[in-house]
This record gives structure tokens, C-alpha cells and sequence, in this order.
């Protein structure tokens, strides 16, 4: 199946129908990088570190004291998105590269764990070499 992807431009808007979906800790501190710019443009809500809000998506990369988690805790996270995507399929959503900032993984960590998402999700394009090799 080939995938959608975006060329990880920074944004500060989307469409209305689009949703913005970043990397989160469990305590909801949305403090730097993607999770910051859902906090500040796409309606993230402190203490809310996982699923929707407003117009984005938090996927759990860290433990509630900010901690990266292991590879097969972020793995369960991804799995409620993907469930979520397919469930809300009007929705398109907008995927940063979850885990692979501050959290520390690499793109060849992460990407494999959204092989099989729904044909409304758009994901980084450094992903791409890791899903479709």
C-alpha cells in the first residue's frame, strides 16, 4: 500500500478537517517542539498527554515524569491512533515524526509501527524508506 507523505515543513495551520498529531508525554506538559506547537496552534490541552484535543492527536512517547518510553509502550499508543484513524475516517491526519525529537529514536524505530495506517493519514517523509523498502 503506498502512503501519503509531508515534507516536515513546520506549520502553524491546517485545514479544518486535518488533524495535527505529535509526540506527547503522559502528563500533558506540552513544552517543546511538536507537542508545543500543538498546545499553541492546534488546540493540545495541558494535562491531556494522550488522544484528541482540539485539533490534534498526542501519541505517548514519554512516561508521566517525561521519561522515554520503550519502543513496544509507544507501539500500543500507535495502535489506539491507527484504531482512531479508521474509526474517524473524514478526519485526515497530519503525523509528525512522534518519538524521534526530543525522545531521542531514530525514523527506522518508529516508522515500522505505522505500517498498515488508514489512507487518511499523512505521515514525515524521512518514514518513507523504512515503509516502503
Amino acid at each position: 500500500m503506498p502512503y501519503q507523505y509531508h515534507d516536515e515543513t513546520h506549520i502553524h495551520q491546517l485545514p479544518e478537517d486535518t488533524v495535527f498529531v505529535f509526540g506527547s508525554n503522559l502528563a500533558g506538559k506540552h513544552e517543546c517542539g511538536a507537542a508545543l506547537t500543538a498546545y499553541k496552534h492546534f488546540g493540545a490541552m495541558t494535562h491531556f498527554g494522550r488522544g484528541w484535543a482540539g485539533q490534534s492527536f498526542a501519541i505517548a512517547t514519554e512516561n508521566e515524569h517525561q521519561q522515554a518510553m520503550p519502543i513496544h509502550q509507544i507501539a500500543h499508543y500507535i495502535d489506539d491512533f491507527k484504531i482512531y484513524t479508521k474509526n474517524h475516517p473524514r478526519q485526515t491526519y497530519f503525523v509528525t515524526a512522534v518519538g524521534c525529537g526530543h525522545v531521542g529514536y531514530d525514523a527506522k524505530d518508529i516508522a515500522p509501527l505505522f505500517q498498515g495506517v488508514t489512507d487518511n493519514v499523512i505521515l514525515p517523509i524521512r518514514f518513507k524508506v523504512y515503509l516502503e523498502a
